[in-house]
């Protein structure tokens, strides 16, 4: 039996490229060593880890290049046997990603050493699927002359991370409708459970959890709806090695003078022709240097983890035990203390805090590169963005997944929100009391502006800062008001409950506005879920 803790090592694939003393001859894989997020416990194991995985970036890569040969072969620039061959050549189990991630450093991105290595499965595919007398593509013909035509490396990565965006967007989306769906049904049961607002981390007046609970909704909302806009149709990327697309011109101008290609057929029309088949859209131009369309997902990735971090924000402080308002789900295994059983960590919450923490720094790193991206190819910012969008997704994906979790089995307790919110007394309504009772208290004093807003302060401060002797706030008010407020109208400007405003009003509205988003078909898949079978 195979001790899990060591596993058996996979010889790599030669190195192609590889520079050279910056690394062993031989290069030893081992599972163990695959990054699997030992440290990255928000996104371990969820989809988005696995659609933004280097083996779905790798599909992607491939995808995009075979998905190029074919609109070629469509054209008639290459042939059907050649598009064959490159669809065969696509599969991510065919390579070696540690060897295609060291051979990368040679020309500073993995798509030339990946290109190299497709080209290569594709005369091998070709090779065994065809017999060298068909004079198709067998033996002696180039298979791999169909691959990469007019492109240059950051057309495709640029292609493929645009599909992998959109991917990863589409199960962070289907988790905050998930969690979306949990919150419109709990904030609707608790429309009017009363409990205390806090503002500046001070109790401030009475409000609903399910006001609260439907302003962690719209958050969520508002962050998905800009996720889906941003990866809807994100650009293909298309503009040969400056942006002009010449090499690619000049294939269609040759096409075109020897019959091979429609006149009718443009650059332009082969470029929307692999838009359409990778699910993205066609821009105007190229966008190398332009990185709009990598900022925009990047900040409604990083919405995401803010509005999820507000969430757990909230589940942090509610759970601590001289608060107890609410309570994460129970679950066997989790929560518990290495060195204190008796905890019970709301580690859910810990951990899409930390993602809310992490996230703008990488944004920030996305906006930085952005920003210095020079002339027609950037020089080092376009690479600076790939670790920091991958880690939004991943850091989106992970909080999107958790939050789900945490408000579909949120553990609510009514009895603490009511203790809680009395705990001031009916200081709590002093808002309240200024506009009902300090004009009354004025007419009483003889009409002096102000009067009874100072005799009503007067009274609150007393009740501050009396001692154990001291007559309660409510004595105090009685007696200084005139028998035209009776008791019955007194107490029910004193209890808290009275005092909610428009806060259920308010959740309705909120949660039907939700609808839309709820009832709103999933898109940005940009073609299969690369990584996540």
């Amino acid at each position: 039996m195979t001790d899990p803790a060591v596993l058996p090592e996979t010889p790599a694939a030669p190195l192609p490229d590889a520079p050279g003393g910056t690394a062993p001859e031989s290069l030893t894989v081992r599972a163990l060593e695959a990054d699997a997020g030992l440290l990255d416990p928000l996104s371990a194991g969820t989809t988005a880890a696995a659609r933004s995985s280097d083996a779905a970036y790798l599909r992607n890569l491939l995808e995009v290049e075979a998905a190029w040969t074919a609109v070629l072969a469509e054209a008639g620039m290459t042939t059907a046997a050649h598009a064959r061959a490159a669809a065969a050549a696509a599969d991510p189990a065919l390579y070696d990603l540690a060897a295609l991630a060291h051979a990368g450093q040679s020309g500073g991105n993995p798509l030339i050493p990946a290109l190299k290595a497709m080209r290569a499965r594709a005369a091998e595919a070709a090779a065994a699927a065809t017999p060298a007398s068909s004079g198709e593509a067998g033996p002696g013909i180039d298979a791999g002359a169909g691959i990469h035509v007019g492109a240059t490396s950051q057309d495709i990565m640029d292609t493929a991370m645009m599909r992998m965006s959109a991917q990863v967007a589409a199960t962070v989306l289907a988790d905050l409708r998930a969690a979306v769906a949990a919150l419109a049904e709990l904030a609707t049961r608790h429309r009017d459970t009363p409990m205390v607002a806090r503002s500046l981390a001070q109790h401030s007046l009475p409000s609903t959890f399910g006001l609260r609970a439907a302003g962690w909704l719209a958050a969520l909302v508002q962050a998905g709806e800009r996720l889906e806009a941003a990866t809807a149709a994100p650009p293909l990327q298309w503009g040969g090695a400056a942006g002009t697309m010449a090499a690619l011109a000049g294939r269609v101008e040759r096409a075109h003078r020897a019959g091979t290609l429609d006149a009718g057929t443009d650059v332009f029309a082969l470029v929307e022709r692999l838009a359409g088949r990778l699910g993205l859209s066609a821009p105007a131009g190229p966008w190398h240097t332009n990185r709009m369309p990598v900022t925009g997902i990047a900040a409604a990735l990083a919405d995401v983890a803010a509005a999820c971090g507000k969430i757990a924000n909230d589940v942090l402080l509610s759970a601590r035990i001289e608060n107890g308002e609410l309570g994460e789900p129970l679950a066997a295994g989790r929560g518990g203390s290495s060195a204190m059983p008796h905890k019970q960590n709301p580690v859910l919450s810990v951990l899409v805090h930390s993602g809310a923490l992490a996230a703008p720094g990488a944004l920030a790193q996305v906006l930085t590169a952005a920003g210095a991206a020079n002339e027609e190819r950037p020089d080092g910012g376009w690479h600076a963005e790939w670790p920091a969008l991958r880690q939004l997704m991943r850091l989106a994906g992970g909080a999107a997944a958790r939050t789900d979790e945490l408000v579909s089995g949120l553990r609510v307790n009514t009895g603490r929100m009511a203790e809680n919110l009395h705990r001031v007394g009916p200081l709590l309504v002093s808002e309240r009391l200024m506009a009902e009772l300090a004009p009354v208290l004025q007419e009483q004093a003889g009409g002096a502006p102000g009067s009874g807003k100072a005799r009503l302060q007067a009274i609150v401060d007393r009740s501050l800062a009396g001692g154990p002797d001291e007559p309660d706030f409510r004595t105090l008010l009685r007696e200084e008001l005139p028998a035209s407020v009776t008791d019955e109208q007194l107490d029910g400007l004193l209890d808290p409950a009275n005092y909610t405003g428009e806060a259920g009003a308010l959740v309705d509205r909120i949660v039907a506005a939700a609808g839309p988003f709820l009832a709103a078909p999933s898109r940005g898949t940009a073609g299969p879920a690369a990584g996540a079978d």
